[in-house]
């Protein structure tokens, strides 16, 4: 049993007189001090709301009466031939329009140097480490600037940042009014919202451990070494998209990756190899529905296709696409991919060791047995708290010396006679306290003093702190433990995720879903891993960002899709998917006239066939990379993965061209 360790003095007793008349005191002190707060806030916030930029009504025009952005067929530019001409055409009538293409080709050259700010962001890092080892910084203190920089190179919060300063370029070429009516009623956020949902819950264990035993039955069926699992989850997952979604694909094959794949520490153009062919057959095996790929959905409405189309137009294209895209980087990679056979049977035998004949109950048992016997034995308890009595006499010394100029003791009337002239003088907001000045001090000290013994132990022996006083232990290794989960835990799971699916189109229902979840996560902790919506969240920023830039991007879009005939339209959708959300390429081409069935099936297959290009190309892109980019040094270069996902890409666009 845990020693106990605090001593009670003569102080203790004290702890429970004067609280209520201080807290009193200092409540009324606050009370007082708010009115001129208040106005010192109201002062500027009022003149700001007084500015005509801010002013309610935005210069004078409710809602119904702005028309932003300036609807394509408004500008009468039929007649035009040429693309230059009609872009021409549009910016003069539109100067805006320019505007907001610079900030969002700003945004895209800013995605390309994320990595210079993380290699810049490290290296300020190691230079504080440096000062702080030499002495010449604090300890556990950061640098800055390389915060600043850590927050400019993470690629989720890029196209956020850059939304800011779109709007912020609305409502000064416009007004305020205009920048929020945009945000309100013309840009869609039901996707993104969709995605921090999905996102949460397909990364969740139950979820995990349901996918994970059904690759586990088609990796085995080849053997249930590393190469069957890394071509099961390249060819499975992505293909599982068109049932569960895109983005529940992209969580699931890249946790999965992570686990069985990226822990190995593979080479890295095998790394980069693999992230490409996953963005790649995501992108493209969502296609077997008409339900699941963000840029179909976008068009089954519009042109009215159904699961019968997709699957005779796209589907088996993608699945022929996905299999030889993945043969040939296995035999590229044939000898990269067995060096990696010893490490994961390695892995893989501690595994089933450690679920087999380790059980973790046993082993946390014999270690809380070893802990008491080590108490017991040495009284390693009793010598530390020894050594806490003797820092705190020293402590409390060195206080008084410096309070009252000498040493003293605190049991004299001298004491009372220095400290309570101290407080006459220095501390007179505790002059009316129902305490001496001696004890005022000794109580507050005592009260410090085990407030910091307290959280030192807790840091860095809470094993000898009573069970009600112990931390709570946040096991590094938790998310990792191959305990069972119940058939029931994970059928809920899917119900959730079944809901979650069956309303995409209804926040209102998917988010009140996501609540409920919260709610049976937490009942059935001991089957969870520790939940973080880090990920989705910063997922969902991105996506935000882009498809508020993308709303003001059709002034160019459209003319360049509408130009083209089948295999350049199919090849400018390519192209045009790398600097742009895919899902916003065929919903502008859906604004096109006139477009014939061999056009409509090239630019949607242009477009799914450049999701695996950039990060920004694809909706579930940025989940897979949240999850993967610790794997690789200074995050995933923008460059490598076009590199990579080359090969992949061209596969698939000869197979949805020619097959």
């Amino acid at each position: 049993m845990p020693v106990t360790w605090m001593r009670w003095n003569k102080s203790n007793a004290l702890l429970s007189k004067g609280i209520g008349s201080t807290s009193a005191r200092r409540e009324a002190c606050a009370r007082r001090s708010r009115p001129s707060l208040a106005r010192l806030v109201a002062a500027p916030l009022a003149m700001l709301a007084a500015h005509p930029l801010f002013a309610a009504g935005g210069g004078g025009h409710g809602n119904s009466d702005i028309v932003f952005p300036k609807p394509l067929s408004s500008y009468h530019d039929g007649k035009l031939e040429s693309v230059l001409d009609i872009m021409l055409h549009r910016a003069q009538e539109e100067p805006f329009n320019v505007l907001a293409t610079l900030v969002f080709f700003a945004a895209i050259c800013h995605t390309f140097m994320a990595g210079r700010f993380l290699k810049l962001a490290h290296h300020y890092e190691h230079i504080h480490e440096e000062r702080i080892a030499a002495g010449k910084a604090k300890p556990n203190t950061g640098h800055i600037g390389a915060g600043i920089l850590h927050f400019f190179g993470e690629v989720e919060v890029i196209f956020g940042l850059w939304s800011v300063i779109l709007l912020g370029t609305v409502a000064f070429y416009y007004d305020w009014s205009t920048a929020v009516y945009y945000l309100a009623h013309k840009v869609n956020f039901t996707e993104p919202i969709f995605v921090v949902v999905i996102m949460t819950l397909s990364a969740t264990r139950p979820i995990l451990k349901l996918a994970e035993m059904l690759m586990w039955r088609v990796a085995n069926f080849f053997g249930g070494m590393l190469v069957a699992w890394w071509l099961t989850i390249l060819t499975v997952g992505p293909i599982l998209g068109s049932f569960i979604t895109e983005p529940a694909a992209m969580t699931i094959s890249a946790l999965l990756l992570s686990q069985k794949f990226y822990e190995l520490n593979p080479k890295d153009n095998l790394k980069y190899a693999t992230i490409a062919l996953l963005f790649v057959n995501i992108s493209v095996g969502g296609t077997l529905t008409h339900f699941a790929a963000p840029p179909v959905l976008m068009v089954v409405g519009p042109w009215e296709w159904d699961l019968a189309f997709m699957l005779s137009n796209f589907g088996w294209k993608a699945c022929i696409g996905i299999v030889i895209a993945n043969y040939i980087y296995y035999r590229m990679y044939k000898t990269d991919l067995e060096a990696l056979q010893l490490k994961y049977a390695v892995v893989r035998l501690g595994n089933e060791l450690r679920v087999r004949h380790m059980p973790r109950e046993e082993l946390l048992a014999e270690f809380e047995k070893m802990e008491t016997i080590l108490n017991d034995q040495l009284r390693f308890g009793d010598a530390l708290d020894d050594k806490f009595e003797e820092i705190k006499v020293r402590m409390r010394t060195n206080i008084v010396r410096k309070l009252v100029g000498r040493d003293v003791d605190l049991d004299s009337e001298e004491a009372e006679r220095l400290f309570d002239d101290l407080f006459d003088k220095e501390f007179t907001h505790f002059k009316e306290t129902p305490m001496s000045g001696v004890e005022l001090f000794e109580w507050a000290f005592e009260n410090r003093f085990r407030e910091i013994k307290q959280a030192e132990m807790q840091r860095a022996v809470p094993g000898l702190l009573p069970k009600h006083m112990q931390p709570p232990f946040l096991d590094p290794d938790w998310n990792s433990r191959e305990d069972w989960v119940p058939w029931w835990v994970m059928a809920v799971h899917v119900a959730f995720m079944i809901w979650t699916v069956f309303n995409a189109h209804h926040p209102v229902l998917f988010v009140a879903g996501l609540l409920f979840f919260l709610g049976f996560s937490q009942a059935t902790s001991h089957y969870q891993n520790y939940l973080d919506l880090k990920g989705p969240l910063l997922v969902g920023f991105f996506l935000a960002g882009l498809v508020i830039h993308g709303g003001v991007q059709g002034w160019w879009i459209a003319p360049v899709l509408g130009s083209l005939s089948e295999l350049p339209l199919m090849v400018g959708a390519i192209i045009l998917t790398s600097f742009n959300d895919n899902a916003a390429i065929t919903y502008l081409s859906t604004l096109v006239p006139n477009m014939t069935d061999e056009l409509k099936l090239a630019v949607v297959a242009g477009a799914v066939t450049g999701g695996g290009l950039t990060v920004i190309a694809n909706a579930p892109n940025p989940a897979g990379m949240s999850i993967l980019k610790g794997y690789f040094k200074n995050g995933v270069s923008p460059i490598g993965l076009v590199r990579y996902a080359l090969i992949p890409t061209v596969i698939m666009g000869a197979c949805f061209y020619l097959l």
